[in-house]
């Protein structure tokens, strides 16, 4: 852990500030105590006006040879995130764990204390219309993967594998209501909630490429077929949460993939 001093953090809150800062946090692995030598700097820039130009909102820098990341946001659109369950499992961890830097008029240290205090009951109605809806959605990258493995186009399969992976993983992380204290354990976070040894896993870890294919058939049909064989494993643990417009195409989907023989 390296630790960073008072006088650098002091720079970077005078070069941030002006009349249209509320206030400055640190976010990251280094609020959280758990940097490393290529950790990069999270600074969290709370602004009273965001600017018209989105490429604005995050940009990167080097401090004393620190790698620092700033990102301008709001106060209110932080505590509509934690309101928002998709973005709650990250935001209510985060927020807990920054460290102020500067609070103009308290809002920042209000804020802290709303994240701190938040309860997923209130979010569970909502979790479960996303994990509901993004299943639906996911129908489409699973066609590709079909269409894709009777092409034999491995860009196809390996590129849609990708994205519903990822889909897939947040559909359960969200209606469990996992929360995720840092990206770097997304991948372990996801494989506790839905069990070390559930079929689950099995299908996650081969279609994210951690785990080997005994088959000596061309990778991208390992991807592809443990990505089809995910889908079906996140409908069967949703199944009971899949709204009436999003069920029809969830279960319909499964039976395509079943008559692919899969």
């Amino acid at each position: 852990m390296n630790t960073l001093s008072d006088p650098f953090f002091q720079s970077l809150v005078a070069q941030l500030d002006n009349a249209n800062t509320v206030g400055v946090t640190l976010a990251g692995s280094y609020a959280r105590g758990d940097d490393g030598p290529y950790s990069d700097v999270d600074i969290h820039h709370y602004v009273r006006q965001m600017p018209g130009d989105t490429g604005e909102t995050y940009s990167l820098c080097y401090a004393d040879g620190y790698l620092v990341s700033i990102s301008l946001m709001t106060v209110e659109e932080q505590l509509a995130s934690l309101r928002d369950p998709k973005k709650a499992v990250w935001v209510i961890p985060g927020l807990s764990q920054e460290r102020i830097l500067l609070d103009k008029d308290g809002s920042i240290t209000t804020l802290k204390k709303t994240a701190a205090e938040s309860t997923w009951g209130p979010l569970q109605t909502g979790a479960d219309a996303y994990a509901s809806w993004n299943l639906s959605g996911c129908a489409e990258e699973v066609h590709k993967i079909l269409a894709g493995l009777a092409e034999g186009n491995e860009s196809k399969t390996v590129y849609a594998t990708w994205g519903l992976t990822r889909g897939l993983a947040d559909c359960l992380l969200v209606q469990r209501g996992t929360l995720i204290s840092s990206e770097n354990t997304y991948i372990d976070v996801a494989q506790e909630t839905a069990g070390r040894k559930s079929e689950w896993t099995r299908q996650f870890r081969l279609a994210a490429g951690l785990d080997p294919f005994s088959s000596g058939k061309p990778a991208f049909i390992g991807f592809g077929t443990a990505g089809l064989r995910l889908y079906l494993e996140t409908a069967r643990l949703l199944q009971n949460v899949l709204l009436p417009r999003h069920a029809d195409v969830v279960n319909q989907t499964m039976l395509i993939i079943r008559e692919a023989g899969f």
